[in-house]
Formats: structure tokens, sequence, C-alpha cells
């Protein structure tokens, strides 16, 4: 059998209220053995005033303090039942019985104020766990917010040098070449083109880093739909790719959102940058490109959809982050920064695999009642 534990039948309760009961027990002694015997209602007074000390007791100090009281309170209060605990007469009946009250009350409310005692015990176990628990999570969460800002730092700072490496390597080559005299105007052609290259990608980053919104203002959607469209148009003619465009408008003549409306359409153009390709280079003899806008009360829905390979669930998981591209020439901040302006506007940009990929985003639109007069 193991350690009976003391907690479990003795609380450790307040000095303060041990002395108050003490007083209020000597006092009340005093009186009891100072009063004649026949003033019977004030002994009966002072006998329930005993009880209200063993309940005081038995809640301050628990089982054993509820025991310990009823013994020192019925040995002061009736100590010819100890005396004569094996030769009781009739005459200890009454006084017997008062003492096994007394030791059934010290003993109930001691055994309620214990287990109350214990029970909060636990719940504040509970909760020193739980607040250990809270802590070491929380410093978990920083941890990890903090290895993710560093994976994300070496991973923006990998991908620019990368793309800063590649064309600087071209230009070193271009400029030896040229040192020598070999075949001076292509090769100036290279350093133009390397630098237009380079030139490009401090753009497209300048673009990724820059948060917020400039010139916010309500669009208005058909408008706006008609501008992408027609640039998709340029986009398809400038590849000389026989690329269909199906175009499918169900929104109302006055339906607007609110944005900024140059940072919406780099989004856009992100967007039908990247179909074009997928079809340019797939090598399919229909070419299809789906481009619509749906209206319903509070959103406007804008699907772009090509009729290409689709992408492959490995990819889908990286595709809106950082320089990952799976293209030779791509910088791979296209997708993300379409994914962030959309995040900026209060947008949701979904993408599915539907015999094609799929973009959806989503906008809320203006109400009725906010469209500028």
């Amino acid at each position: 059998m193991g350690r009976l534990s003391i907690k479990k039948y003795y609380i450790p309760g307040n000095k303060f209220v041990g002395l108050f009961s003490l007083i209020f027990f000597l006092v009340t002694m005093f009186f009891h053995h100072t009063t004649p015997s026949d003033f019977s209602i004030i002994h009966i007074v002072h006998y329930y005033m005993l009880y209200i000390i063993v309940i005081i007791i038995a809640m301050n100090y628990g089982l054993i303090g509820g025991i310990l009281a009823s013994f020192v309170i019925t040995v002061s209060y009736a100590p010819n039942i100890y005396l004569n605990i094996f030769e009781l007469k009739h005459y200890h009946l009454r006084s017997f019985v008062e003492v096994l009250m007394m030791y059934t009350l010290g003993i109930f409310a001691g055994f309620y104020s214990q287990k109350l005692y214990l029970e909060k015990i636990k719940v504040q176990n509970a909760y020193k766990e739980l607040e250990a628990a809270t802590e070491e999570k929380i410093r978990m969460e920083k941890e990890f917010a903090k290895s993710e800002k560093l994976r994300a730092l070496g991973q923006l700072s990998a991908g620019i040098a990368h793309e800063i490496r590649n064309p600087l390597a071209s230009l070193k080559s271009a400029a030896n070449l040229i040192k020598q005299g070999k075949n001076v105007e292509q090769l100036i052609n290279i350093l133009i083109s390397e630098i237009d290259r380079l030139n490009n990608f401090v753009d497209r980053f300048l673009q990724y880093a820059k948060f917020g919104k400039n010139e916010t203002r309500q669009i208005n959607v058909e408008n706006f739909y008609n501008e992408l469209l027609e640039w998709l148009k340029l986009a398809i003619k400038s590849t000389k790719e026989d690329i269909k465009i199906e175009e499918n408008f169900k929104c109302d003549k006055n339906t607007f959102i609110e944005g900024d409306l140059n940072n919406l359409k780099q989004a856009f153009i992100n967007i039908f940058l990247n179909s074009v390709e997928e079809l340019r280079l797939n090598g399919k003899k229909e070419k299809l490109i789906e481009f619509s806008a749906e209206c319903s009360k509070y959103y406007v829905i804008f699907s772009i959809k090509d009729n290409g390979s689709g992408i492959s669930e490995s990819i889908m998981e990286k595709i809106f982050e950082p320089f990952y591209t799976t293209k030779e020439t791509g910088s791979g901040l296209g997708l993300t920064i379409t994914m962030k302006i959309i995040n900026e506007h209060g947008g949701k940009l979904d993408i599915v695999n539907d015999n094609g990929a799929k973009f959806i985003i989503t906008f809320k639109r203006v109400t009725d009642e906010n469209i500028a007069c």
C-alpha cells in the first residue's frame, strides 16, 4: 500500500480563523461553566455556539480539523462521557447523543470541505499545467515564426542571387569578348538584352516588395472587364499563336468593385501571361482561354481558364512562393505579386484543375448605396 498523503485529510487553513475560533471557544466555555446549571436555555445556546465553532474549524482545516475540534469541545463540554464511556448511566444518554452529534457534524463538515479543497488543488494544478503548456506553445510559435522568417529570408536571398547571377555572368563574358575585339555589335546587343533583363527583374521585385494600395476608387466592372479583354487579345496577337478567346460577361452595367485600378490590372495581366505562355509551349492544336465575369448580390467573380496541362498537386503548394518557377526564363514573382495584390484588396484567389488551369478571383461588390454618383 502506498503512503497516505496528509493533504487528503488536512487543510492548511488561515491562522487568524484558527485563533478567532480558539478565543470564541474559550469565551463560550467560560460562560458555560460559570452559568448556573438551572439556566438550561443558556446552556443550549452555548452548545449550538460550539456547533458553529466545529463547522468553522472543519471548513478551515479539513477532516482532521473537524475531528480534533469535536474531540476538544466534547471533552471540555461533557468530560463525564469520556470518564464513564464503558459504564454509561441513563442520565448520560443525552450527553452521549450530543457528543455523537458533535463528531458527526465535525466529520461531515470536514469531509466536504476537504473534498472541495482537493478539487481546488486539482484545478490549480491543471491551471498551472495549462499555463506552462500555453507558455511553451507561445515560445514554440515564436521560434517557429522566427525560423519561418529566416527561411523566407534565405529563400528571398537565394532567389535574388539566382536572378542576378545569370545576367551578370552573361555581362561579364560579353565584356571580356568585347575587350578581345570579337563580334562587338552582337555582343553589345547581348549586353543590352541582359541589362534589360536585370531592369525588368528589379521592377518586378520592387512591385513585389511594395505594400498597400495607391489610389483606391470605385471601378466599373464592365469597363474593367473590357479593358482586360483587349489587353489579352493584344498579348495573344503578339505571340502569333492561334489562341481563341471565349468571353462571358454576366454583370449589370452599374456594377462596381473598389481598389487600385493599375494594381488590379497587373494582377490579371500576370495570370493572362501565365495562361498564354502555357498554351504557347503546350503544343495542342486547339488552344483556348476562357475569360468570364459573374456577379451576385455581394460578390464579383472573375474566371480565367486555359485548356493547357493544368497544375500538378506538387506545384500547386508552391506556386505562390516568391521566386518559385518552372520556367527557364521566369522570375517566379508573377503569381506571388498577383496573390499579394488580390489579398490587399480583400479578394480571394483559387486555382483548380478543370481540363487545364482555372483561376477564380473573387472581390466584394460595392453595394448600391455606396456607389459614387
